[in-house]
């Protein structure tokens, strides 16, 4: 449940904070999303996110590749089933383009990323009952 929530991109702003539309700008192929682009408009940002890894129900991979002054980044939630629900675990890494940014960056993202979870958890909760 968890990880169909996540690949839901249309109904991202049902449940993610901050986010006011998102949907995908490319149609993937069937049965695989991996190099799809998605585009997410959050906290007045769009940002276009390409997708690296789809494999259900387990691993979701994906990289910024417009929206914020990053390069190499990398995210990777991995969803591990557990006997009273699901542990959702979401990194990521990048590099700041702009000099001496990369720390508030990192403070950013530190401080979205459990919310994200948070927020991905609440809904497949709901949308389970």
């Amino acid at each position: 449940m968890v990880y169909d929530v996540l690949v839901d991109v249309e109904r991202w702003p049902e449940w993610l904070s901050g986010s006011r539309s998102a949907g995908w700008e490319t149609a993937e192929p069937p049965g695989t999303r991996m190099g799809a682009i998605r585009r997410i408009v959050v906290s007045g940002l769009t940002m276009r996110e390409e997708i690296l890894i789809d494999d259900r129900p387990h691993h979701h991979a994906y990289r910024i590749v417009s929206g914020i002054p990053v390069t190499d980044h990398r995210a990777d939630v991995h969803i591990h089933g557990q006997a009273d629900g699901s542990l959702i675990v979401w990194r990521a890494t990048f590099r700041s383009r702009i000099p001496l940014a990369g720390q508030a960056l990192w403070l950013l993202l530190r401080a979205s990323m459990p919310r994200m979870a948070a927020d991905l958890a609440r809904a497949a909760e709901r949308r389970a009952t």
